[in-house]
């Protein structure tokens, strides 16, 4: 948004031909008669009169003359009257007029054409209820294109094309420009003196831009000299001159830097570079940081993306930091990089590319990173991902490459590729649709055999890995270590067929099944007393399982019609089911091997043990599996007669057992149960419980073949317990805030300057300490609570707990002021873990936030005042302290 304040002449070419049309031979005759009338009988409007007046809207008309060389024809309405005069060749238009030609058009309150010395003039008039005098009802309003420009005054002179508006304004893109003196030269040229600039919205803005000289550039840039900083009219820092971009979307540009003092590493400028719009497909991006006590980081980033089809971008960060003196005994040097590749394409409706990988140093995000999540981050995984479908067979298609990085040991796990194939369900017995009509038939129009299913999955991977181990010296561990590596890589693929029926038997539902799995490896291994020796060579293990399940659901019903409720619903959905698998670890099988130990005991293991997809299972199984849900539900009237009744669902428990009929000994699992519930949609509640039936022996060191309830006169030992309760609570949201007044499109780009470092794709290389945004101030206040617990102790003498109780508060002070909160506290260990506390004050176009971590590694604070404009983003003062020294 722009605004004009104008006192001198100005110059509109366009606006020469804007006013009057061409003379129209045709008309000529009656126009002059017309006119002539009109200088002895002056016309007025009379909104008072008793007779008809039909002069109280006066419709729009045109005129055609050629005295002033206007090259088409000018519309002009009045809503009073329209007063022709011969005698001064002059025409008034009284009462919201208007003139429009081709884009430009004019609306003022009074206006004035004067044909005989080819002068217009425009006016508003003064508002009596004003007691300053200044408002005006009807100032006039011109527009020209997209531009809007509003003044007290505008006066056009058509034979010399100059002009003039006085105090006007005008708005262009968010942007306020104020004028004492604006000449155009040229179409899209400008001359202004004592021009202002300011985002500010108010009547007297808090902050400006002044320059006594500018030249503008409409759509491209602007040149001032000198240019002097205003806030609440004060001055506060001046520049000889300033070249300024001034048209929207992407242009190559300097990136700004912002200045700021470290302790550690001293003076600094930060994300100092250069923006390359390559094309209007693809960007560059590139960040320096310079530290006057050594040390430089460099930040890169470029994207590239086609609508609708693909985007993608490059990223590489590199640092070399130093701290102290060449020669100083504590003198450190951390050189770090971190590169990221990202692409998504949507090749066709079947088929998709999804690459998101990142290579980086360890120690990286703790150098240099102040995300949280990045700092606490352990791992960095990267994976490449093509997928296609085949919707009309059920069939689909992954390839993948996965790589997991370690950061703390350095530990690489790489899968180069991974494949895997999918056939969906598919029944070869079934008939076609049409013999049984309808293709949406139910189960019931099926013979039996017509409802066998068959399906398969493949999948295939080649593995790499790479390990650390670092042996330290007992004479000085931190310098005479030694690291070994240690590489390993694996191929191996996996087959699974399976056989399914679902045929109903009454209320039951009666499902058998049949797996064949087998897998397929390019080397083995033996073990021996001496270690582990890879054998080379083409190796499948074949393993098959069967078995039977059934189900079914019944419900209890019970209406108590008390308090409102109408009805309690209790539906219970048991589950049995049988299967059967043999031992593999038999020796007619061929996929174990024994080896005698170095104590001389016999030992059992599998050749295939340190494969992609294992081995085959040991032991055989025959279980008998229970599971039981339960479901209560209640029904409620409304309290609004009108409305239906209403369901809610008040707790939900599940248990499940199993029995191994084919052990020797424990043949009797853990009781499983879990609970949940949600009341009032306000809290939820969660929790599972493990029972173990048998006795714990201690010399043993485990569970032995005696039950609890013989032995002990109980029946089970609670093994393992979870607990988590969580609460969200918040303020009815209003309609007004005071972060309204931020247009949309502006708070959608200051969102978007607010992110993190570390991101793969961002709008900008570098972003702002802690990455606070603009609050919601529509939302009065907001509360986050959650508690989880869990304990296991399968002996019972020992017992392993955490505990731990995370929250967040916000809330407005007042409609400027908001305050949040955020932390968590272990009660094991009885410490805080990253406390933060943020204050936030909206100062309609500025915005203050004070962020602060008190205690950790985290340790710091940040103030800083910031114009919330996303144009003007590094306009800011920033105050921050931390011990870690990153200061971003």
């Amino acid at each position: 948004m722009k605004r004009l304040s104008l006192t001198t002449l100005v110059v509109f070419p366009r606006l020469l031909s804007s006013f009057l049309p061409t003379a129209d031979p045709s008309r000529c005759a009656v126009a002059i008669l017309f006119v002539c009338l009109l200088h002895f009988i002056p016309i007025h409007a009379q909104e008072t009169s008793p007779l008809p007046d039909t002069l109280g809207s006066v419709p729009k008309d045109t005129l055609s003359t050629g005295a002033s060389g206007v090259d088409t024809l000018v519309v002009y309405s009045a809503k009073d009257s329209i007063i022709y005069s011969m005698r001064t060749k002059s025409m008034d238009l009284f009462g919201k007029g208007e003139l429009q030609y081709r884009a430009i058009g004019l609306k003022a309150e009074r206006v004035k054409v004067n044909w005989n010395m080819a002068t217009l003039s425009a006016e508003g008039i003064k508002d009596t209820a004003d007691q300053k005098g200044k408002k005006l009802i009807g100032a006039p309003v011109m527009k020209d294109g997209g531009e809007s420009y509003d003044g007290r005054t505008i006066q056009y002179n058509f034979r010399t094309k100059k002009g003039k508006i006085g105090v006007g304004e005008t708005e262009i893109e968010d942007g306020f420009y104020h004028g004492e003196a604006i000449k155009k030269v040229e179409q899209d040229v400008l001359f202004v003196a004592d021009g202002r600039y300011t985002t500010c919205d108010a009547d007297h803005p808090h902050y400006y831009f002044l320059s006594p000289k500018m030249k503008v550039i409409v759509r491209d840039h602007i040149v001032a000299e000198p240019i002097y900083f205003y806030i609440a009219d004060v001055p506060l820092f001046a520049l000889p001159f300033g070249v300024f971009p001034n048209k929207s979307g992407r242009r190559s540009g300097l990136i700004a830097p912002a200045y700021g003092e470290d302790a550690r590493r001293g003076r600094f400028l930060s994300h100092f570079g250069y923006y390359w719009a390559i094309s209007d497909y693809m960007d560059l991006a590139t960040t320096f940081d310079w530290f006057t006590r050594g040390g430089w980081l460099n930040r890169s980033l470029l994207r590239y993306g086609l609508r609708y089809h693909f985007t993608g971008s490059l990223s590489a960060n590199v640092t070399n930091l130093h701290e102290g003196e060449p020669g100083d005994p504590g003198r450190t040097e951390r050189r770090d990089y971190n590169v990221n590749i990202a692409h998504n394409q949507q090749i066709d409706p079947t088929s998709r590319l999804d690459v998101n990988f990142t290579f980086t140093s360890g120690t990286y995000f703790r150098n240099t990173s102040s995300n949280i999540d990045e700092i606490l981050r352990q791992n960095v995984i990267s994976n490449a991902t093509y997928s296609k479908s085949w919707e009309e067979s059920n069939r689909s298609l992954t390839l993948n490459m996965y790589r997991d990085q370690n950061l703390t040991t350095g530990d690489v796990e790489e899968r180069l590729p991974s494949l895997s194939f999918t056939q969906g369900q598919l029944y070869p017995f079934r008939r076609q649709a049409s013999s049984k009509g309808a293709s949406g038939s139910g189960s019931s129009d099926f013979a039996w055999y017509e409802m066998i299913g068959l399906s398969y999955s493949g999948q295939a991977q080649s593995n790499r890995s790479k390990q650390f181990q670092t042996i330290q010296s007992l004479v000085d561990p931190t310098v005479d270590s030694l690291t070994i590596e240690t590489r390993q890589e694996r191929l191996g693929a996996s087959h699974q067929i399976s056989l399914t029926a679902s045929p109903k038997a009454g209320p039951f539902n009666i499902s058998p099944f049949v797996s064949y799995n087998e897998k397929w490896y390019n080397r083995s291994i033996l073990r021996d007393s001496t270690g582990i020796t890879d054998v080379s060579g083409f190796k499948a293990v074949r393993t098959y399982s069967a078995g039977l399940s059934a189900s079914t659901r019944f419900f209890g019903m019970f209406q108590p019609q008390v308090f409102g409720i109408t009805g309690i619903r209790h539906t219970v959905t048991p589950n049995i089911s049988f299967s059967y698998q043999p031992d593999f670890s038999h020796p007619r099988f061929g996929y174990y091997g024994m080896y005698i130990d170095r104590n001389g005991k016999e030992v059992k293991y599998s050749f295939f043990e340190r494969e992609i997809y294992g081995g085959a299972g040991s032991g055989r199984q025959e279980n008998i599996s229970l599971n039981v849900g339960n479901l209560f539900e209640m029904k409620y009237l409304s309290a609004d007669t009108v409305e239906p009744e209403k369901k809610i669902q008040l707790l939900n428990v599940g248990a499940g057992i199993a029995y191994n009929l084919a052990a020797d000994s424990l043949r009797l699992s853990p009781l499983s149960l879990s609970y949940r519930t949600d009341i009032a949609n306000v809290f939820n509640i969660s929790a599972s419980t493990t029972y173990d039936f048998y006795v714990f022996d201690e010399a043993a060191g485990g569970r032995v073949n005696r039950f609890l309830v013989k032995e002990r006169g109980y029946l089970a030992d609670l093994t393992s317990v979870s607990f988590s309760l969580s609460t969200s609570l918040s303020g009815e949201k209003t309609t007004s805030a005071a972060s309204s007044t931020i247009p949309q499109d502006v708070q959608q780009a200051q969102d978007r300057s607010d992110g993190m470092i570390g991101q793969p794709v961002q709008p900008q290389t570098y972003q702002g300490l802690f990455g606070e945004g603009t609050p919601d101030f529509s939302i009065p206040w907001n509360l986050t609570l959650s508690y989880t617990f869990s304990q296991s102790q399968q002996n019972p003498r020992q017992k392993f707990r955490s505990s731990n109780l995370n929250a967040s508060l916000s809330f407005n002070l007042t409609e400027s002021w908001r305050f949040s909160t955020s932390g968590s506290y272990d009660f094991t260990r009885k410490e805080f873990a990253a406390p933060s506390i943020n204050i936030h004050r909206d100062l309609h176009c500025w915005e203050m936030n004070l962020t602060w971590f008190p205690i950790g590694f985290y340790r710091g604070y940040r103030f800083e005042l910031r114009v919330k404009a996303p144009q003007l983003q590094d306009l800011k003062v920033t105050k921050q302290g931390s011990a870690r020294g990153t200061y971003y």
